[in-house]
């Protein structure tokens, strides 16, 4: 929700620095609880894996699948990514016009 950038009609971006930039923090997270899990490789002398971003890949979308998922009882089908506050709320009110 909140990797967006956006620019005015100069092409100034928003959001430039730290000020104007939400760096998201415990309060806008989730909590987690921890674990551990040990899977090593078949196909590694000592069981290595790599480790990446590709585990982070299907995150987006499963967080836009659980807004869509949860204002489909409104019969909001699809927003645009990256999903904000005021576009959850265009789409909510945009619901509400049209019943």
């Amino acid at each position: 929700m909140y990797e967006e950038i956006t620019y005015d009609d100069d092409g100034n971006m928003h959001g430039s620095n730290f000020q104007d930039y939400l760096i998201p923090t415990s309060m806008e997270t989730p909590s987690w609880e921890t674990d551990k899990t040990v899977t090593p490789s078949p196909h590694h002398p000592i069981g290595a894996k790599g480790v990446g971003e590709s585990p982070n890949v299907g995150s987006p979308a499963a967080f836009v699948n659980a807004v869509i998922d949860a204002l489909s009882p409104l019969g909001v089908r699809h927003i645009d990514m990256p999903i904000t506050r005021d576009k959850v709320w265009h789409a909510i009110h945009d619901a509400d016009r049209r019943t």
